[in-house]
């Protein structure tokens, strides 16, 4: 095993993509299949599912990239403690997000402050967001339901949402300015995917009430949830914050107490004091404060390790 083995597989399993990775390393795709099947034949393993166009970490291969993913963020800060960066010249962020309306605001603020740095979106449920955290896939998480205390992790408090409903425009309900559980019990509820914090607080709350709802269409997908309610096939709990403004739907409150939840700024705790990830978490902070959240302390750092 070598170095240039080992960063071809950890930027690769970064990537998703052979291709992306021989990009990133400005190379050709050939070098990064020869070099990780060289690692994989040295040591009899498979790192990689060939499926189709695309690669998947097999078991060994994603206990490989959590290994991989700390020594190149240690190899990063050291260059940072070596350089005396005390000022952000560059970097590029891997970032994961449970939706693009809370990410976007840091995302402005960050290119307009530092131009420089480039960065790579992806989403998914909070479950998967913090699953890649773990992994060192990704370098900052925007999630909610996030375990407080892991040590593992640096968190801070970005906002706090409210679930709503989200309904067609002529659905018998939506000219009410609330409704209860109870309303929902004869309705079609569309719903998030296994691992969704909006889909497991708003079913928590309907059973807290006494009223469980059993009746609903899971769907994968955030849009697709919304097209499927403009389309009258149901309603969707949603936070308030992604209902967007279709003319087909409305938005409609739940009895007090509505769930709710608090959505979090997280970073494995080891890659804060790497230039460009502090800067995006200095920008958070601002941001959170800019969204005058007034339950508690605008920012709240939950468990930061020292700096």
């Amino acid at each position: 095993m070598n170095d240039a083995q080992l960063r071809c597989f950890h930027v690769a399993a970064a990537e998703g993509s052979f291709t992306r990775a021989a990009v990133r390393l400005n190379v050709s795709q050939p070098t990064i299949s020869a070099q990780i099947a060289a690692l994989e034949k040295g040591y009899g393993v498979k790192l990689f599912r060939r499926v189709g166009r695309s690669i998947e970490l097999t078991e060994l291969g994603g206990q490989l990239h959590s290994i991989t993913g700390r020594l190149y963020a240690a190899q990063d800060e050291a260059r940072a403690l070596l350089g005396n960066q005390r000022k952000l010249v560059g970097g590029h962020l891997r970032i994961g997000a449970v939706a693009p309306f809370h990410v976007m605001p840091i995302l402005q603020k960050l290119k307009n402050i530092h131009p420089e740095v480039t960065f790579s979106l992806r989403f998914g449920n909070s479950t998967a967001i913090h699953r890649a955290m773990l992994r060192y896939e990704i370098d900052i998480g925007v999630l909610a339901n996030i375990k407080v205390g892991d040590a593992r992790l640096h968190v801070q408090f970005l906002r706090r949402d409210e679930i709503v409903l989200l309904m067609k425009h002529d659905h018998a309900l939506a000219h009410r300015a609330r409704v209860t559980y109870q309303d929902l019990q004869n309705e079609t509820l569309i719903i998030r995917e296994e691992g969704s914090t909006t889909r497991s607080t708003f079913l928590d709350a309907a059973a807290a009430a006494d009223h469980p709802l059993t009746r609903f269409v899971e769907m994968e997908s955030r849009e697709a949830a919304k097209e499927a309610v403009a389309c009258g096939i149901g309603i969707a709990p949603v936070l308030r914050s992604e209902a967007g403004q279709d003319q087909r739907c409305r938005i409609v409150s739940i009895v007090a107490p509505a769930p709710h939840f608090d959505e979090f700024v997280a970073c494995p705790a080891d890659l804060q004091r790497m230039p460009v990830v502090r800067s995006f978490l200095e920008i958070a902070a601002v941001v959170a404060a800019e969204l005058a959240v007034p339950e508690g302390p605008r920012v709240r750092r939950l468990n930061a390790a020292a700096p």
